[in-house]
């Protein structure tokens, strides 16, 4: 079980190297009213692996379960903690390619590089 956990374990992202927003609201002077009112915010968030390392991890009392539970229901402060398993279709990859998910951390094969890749001799 401490493998399993020990495997679960990834950084974060913690940019989008693709931005891409647009507004439609009756503010602009271009806007389309056939579609709904959209609008761009932009948020500076500070800190953020300062944080998470000052949320609480669990540390004793592990066990499986087969039982359903709902994610949406679970407190944040709550004294029991889930792994899951999680499915990620495929045809959402390409979609999410600048901000995956659920980024994994592998070891990546030179073979698996683009010629690219292989030519910037890092």
């Amino acid at each position: 079980m401490h493998l399993f956990i020990g495997k679960g374990i990834r950084g974060g992202v913690a940019l989008i190297s693709h931005r891409y927003a647009k507004a439609n609201t009756f503010h602009l002077p271009i806007n389309d009213s056939s579609l709904p009112s959209s609008y761009i915010i932009y948020l500076d968030a500070n800190n953020l692996y300062g944080w998470a390392m000052s949320q609480s991890l669990p540390t004793h009392g592990f066990s499986w379960t087969n039982e359903y539970v709902n994610y949406i229901d679970i407190l944040d402060d709550s004294d029991t903690d889930y792994i899951l398993d999680l499915e990620y279709p495929q045809e959402l990859h390409d979609l999410h390619n600048c901000y995956p998910l659920a980024p994994d951390k592998i070891e990546v094969n030179i073979s698996e590089c683009s010629s690219y890749t292989k030519s910037l001799k890092v």
